[in-house]
């Protein structure tokens, strides 16, 4: 073992890690290299952990962007069906039960939509402050 190179008056703690690293591959080359191998095996894992997170958020926003779409879609033949149910009840003399039908559906239609996208809007901004 070789002596460590004298430092000007600064703790261990004050050093940057690069000169920490190399004052201590000064002193134990061996353990030095060993911790260096197990820091970079470490760095790649994260690495490729970082890489696989990334790809499942980006397949979870194209299914959460999917399902919106679909809901929308479903919405909107919902209050189809509801005007043509509300027609057939206005044909037969019954306009009152009919739009109480049609506003009810169309009602709980948007209130599922909107509470649908108010979810979808708070998981992303969770998702946004999550990643800053």
């Amino acid at each position: 073992m070789t002596a460590p190179k004298q430092r000007k008056n600064t703790s261990w703690e004050d050093l940057t890690p690069w000169d920490k690293a190399a004052e201590w591959y000064s002193v134990a080359p061996e353990i030095a290299e060993q911790v260096m191998a197990l820091a970079k095996r470490h760095a790649e894992h994260q690495w490729a952990m970082d890489q696989k997170r990334a790809e499942h958020e980006q397949r979870m926003d194209v299914r959460v962007w999917v399902t919106q779409l679909a809901a929308l879609a479903i919405g909107l033949i919902n209050v189809l069906v509801l005007a043509i149910v509300a027609w057939h009840y206005a044909d037969t003399g019954n306009v009152v039960p009919g739009l109480t039908v049609f506003g009810a559906g169309a009602g709980l239609t948007a209130g599922a939509y909107g509470v649908g996208k108010m979810l979808g809007n708070r998981a992303a901004s969770k998702k946004g402050s999550a990643q800053t």
